[in-house]
């Protein structure tokens, strides 16, 4: 079995997966948030900061690249490959509208022969070194399903899906009918990417997926970062003494990191009111938690609420 952590835009940096490292146990590889193609033939290091090696000690890296172009794709793989990565993978699933307007992430599913156009290219150069991340499509299941078998020509790494549309951001539930057609509909490897936030639901797609062996959590694993080691342990918890200690442990170890490397309080403040956001979960009355965390305006402030719930409210059973 292999657990991917999930991209997340603005909170999974390689700050937050080099601290999630030292901290947690259970997940293999994490994709990282995707680097935007650019035109022209000249990309500094400052651009690629997330995916440089040197920043990506405490956990194996796949890079993502958002792109509709071949010639910019093309660019962007060549100076990615030569940081000495072996695999990149393909955003086909972003859902925000201001990239699917442009005819990228999800957007692009609406355009199978540019996907295919693109694939052609770049496989031919990278067999077997490319993955893609898709939606069940912008507007319409339809859209993968008709995509799927096109891909099977394809020497794809793996294909992972995210059984949401586009349009549905991360409204509604995930449709677990059409992931199951386009499990009949492709001869590549799958993962499934999708509200994997406690035991029961993975035990349950486990049961119902038995073809699958890959899993990306994201959501999931930002308000719990103890399910991938119960996932991999058999639904086994921490003893629930430890519990408070790794996480006041990796809290704290975040705020340093994000101290050390952003600039300015009131950046450490939003980047960490984004991680309350989803870790808020782990204790009794999160609503609570979120709207003391959020008052805050400063950062001594901050610091003197988080530290008051860490020794005063109860952490839930993981």
């Amino acid at each position: 079995m292999r657990i991917y952590l999930a991209p997340i835009r603005g909170i999974t940096d390689y700050i937050y997966r080099n601290t999630f490292g030292r901290h947690f146990q259970g997940v293999d590889v994490a994709v990282a948030p995707f680097i935007s193609s650019v035109q022209g033939r000249k990309i500094k290091d400052t651009y690629l900061r997330d995916i440089l090696p040197e920043n990506n000690l405490n956990m194996i890296v796949i890079p993502q690249i958002l792109s509709n172009d071949y010639d910019d794709f093309l660019f962007m793989a060549e100076r990615i490959f030569g940081l000495g990565y072996s695999e990149i993978n393909w955003n086909l699933g972003c859902p925000a509208p201001m990239v699917a307007n442009k005819n990228r992430g999800s957007g692009l599913l609406l355009k199978p022969a540019i996907i295919c156009g693109i694939l052609d290219k770049v496989l031919r150069l990278y067999p077997g070194k490319i993955s893609i991340k898709v939606r069940l499509g912008r507007n319409s299941p339809n859209e993968l399903e008709e995509l799927l078998p096109l891909l099977n020509q394809y020497p794809l790494r793996e294909i992972i899906i995210h059984p949401r549309l586009g349009i549905q951001m991360y409204k509604g539930y995930p449709d677990l009918d059409a992931f199951s057609r386009c499990l009949s509909l492709t001869k590549h490897k799958m993962v499934y990417n999708g509200d994997i936030t406690d035991m029961p639901t993975f035990d349950y797609l486990q049961n119902r997926f038995c073809g699958i062996d890959n899993w990306m959590i994201g959501r999931g694993l930002l308000a719990n970062p103890f399910l991938a080691h119960r996932i991999k342990n058999e639904g086994m918890s921490l003893k629930i003494g430890t519990i408070p200690d790794i996480i006041r442990n990796f809290h704290d170890d975040l705020l340093e990191q994000y101290s050390l490397r952003l600039c300015g309080a009131s950046h450490v403040m939003g980047r960490m009111k984004g991680i309350w956001a989803y870790l808020a979960d782990l204790f009794d009355n999160s609503s609570k938690i979120r709207k003391k965390i959020n008052k805050t305006n400063k950062i001594e402030d901050f610091k003197r609420v988080a530290d008051n719930i860490f020794t005063t409210v109860p952490i839930k059973q993981t």
